[in-house]
């Protein structure tokens, strides 16, 4: 962990993480609030951002978007998505993952996953 600097690059890819979800939230009105430390990071999805009611339904549909496009995400008290990536995950790595998830956040705000296709889903 030394010799790699990976406390390091936790952080900064972290920082990475953060910034580009803050990016995604002016452009996908489900993301609600995003937190973390290092590469652990959340983002809640949430229906309507003055109420921050939960968006259940759509995490479900983001997961499950996510894995059909080659992104294993889960998530957390039924609307916090988890990204907890190892920490040796490379630059371009981390690149192809948030593109995934921005194009599933666009797929289900889109309507494009239908509710039959996440019903048997109650966590990851």
């Amino acid at each position: 962990m030394r010799d790699e600097e990976l406390v390091e690059r936790s952080r900064r890819l972290g920082e990475t993480l953060v910034e580009s979800l803050g990016a995604f939230a002016l452009r996908h009105e489900l993301i609600g609030d995003i937190r973390g430390r290092g590469l652990m990071v959340g983002a809640e999805l949430v229906t309507d951002r003055a109420s921050r009611a939960p968006a259940y339904l759509e995490t479900a549909k983001v997961c499950w978007r996510s894995w059909q496009l080659g992104l294993l995400i889960t998530f957390l008290r039924g609307n916090v998505l988890r990204m907890v990536p190892p920490l040796v995950i490379t630059d371009a790595q981390l690149d192809r993952a948030l593109a995934i998830l921005d194009e599933a956040l666009t797929d289900v705000e889109r309507g494009k996953i239908s509710d039959d296709e996440v019903a048997q889903i109650r966590g990851w």
